[in-house]
C-alpha cells in the first residue's frame, strides 16, 4: 500500500513541475539602444496615422460629400508632412547607433537607405495630397487619391520590413502595446 501512495505522490508532483513555466523577462538595454529604439519608434507612430488617414480616405470614397473627399486629403497632406518633419531625428538616431558587427553595419546602412527611399515617397505623398486638396479638387481625390495613398503605403510597409531586421540584429525587442510576454521553459 505504501507502494501506491509513493507512485501518485511522484506522479502528482512530476505533473506539478512539468506544468509551472518561467517567464524571463526581456534583458535591458543599454543607454545607446534605448533611445535608437524610442527614436524609431516615434518616427514609426508618425507612419500609423499616414495609415489611418489612408483607411479613411479608401473607406467609402465613393458616396462621400466633396467637402469629405477634400478633408480627408488634407489629413493625409498632413500626416505625411508630419513624417517628413521627424524622419532626419530618426535618421540620424539610425546614423549614430553603435554598430558593432558586420552585420549590425549592413543592416544599418539598409535602414538608413530605406529611410532616404522612405523620404522622397512621403515628400511626394505631401505634394500630390497638397495639390489634391486645394478647392474644386474632390473629384480627382475620389479619382486619384486611393491609388497615391496606396503607393505611401507600399513605401511604409517595405522600411517596416528593413525596420524589423535592423532592430532584430541590433537585439531589440518591440513589443506591442498590452502585448503580454510569453513564457518560456526552462
Amino acid at each position: 500500500m505504501s507502494r501506491w501512495y509513493l507512485v501518485v505522490f511522484l506522479s502528482t508532483l512530476t505533473q506539478s513541475l512539468a506544468a509551472q513555466t518561467v517567464v524571463r523577462p526581456e534583458p535591458a538595454l543599454d543607454a545607446g539602444r534605448a533611445s535608437l529604439r524610442d527614436a524609431l519608434l516615434q518616427f514609426r507612430d508618425t507612419l500609423s496615422h499616414i495609415d489611418a488617414a489612408a483607411s479613411r480616405l479608401q473607406r467609402d470614397y465613393r458616396q462621400a460629400s466633396p467637402a469629405s473627399l477634400l478633408s480627408r486629403a488634407r489629413v493625409m497632406r498632413e500626416a505625411c508632412a508630419r513624417s517628413v518633419r521627424s524622419l532626419p531625428a530618426a535618421r540620424k538616431a539610425a546614423l549614430a547607433a553603435a554598430a558593432t558587427t558586420e552585420m549590425r553595419m549592413r543592416r544599418r546602412g539598409e535602414l538608413v537607405g530605406a529611410m532616404d527611399q522612405l523620404q522622397k515617397h512621403l515628400a511626394r505623398c505631401e505634394s500630390e495630397f497638397a495639390a489634391m486638396s486645394s478647392p474644386g479638387e474632390a473629384e480627382r481625390v475620389r479619382g486619384y487619391g486611393n491609388d497615391r495613398a496606396r503607393r505611401a503605403l507600399t513605401a511604409i510597409r517595405q522600411y517596416e520590413r528593413v525596420l524589423g531586421t535592423f532592430l532584430n540584429a541590433m537585439g531589440i525587442k518591440v513589443t506591442p502595446l498590452g502585448a503580454r510576454a510569453r513564457p518560456v521553459a526552462g
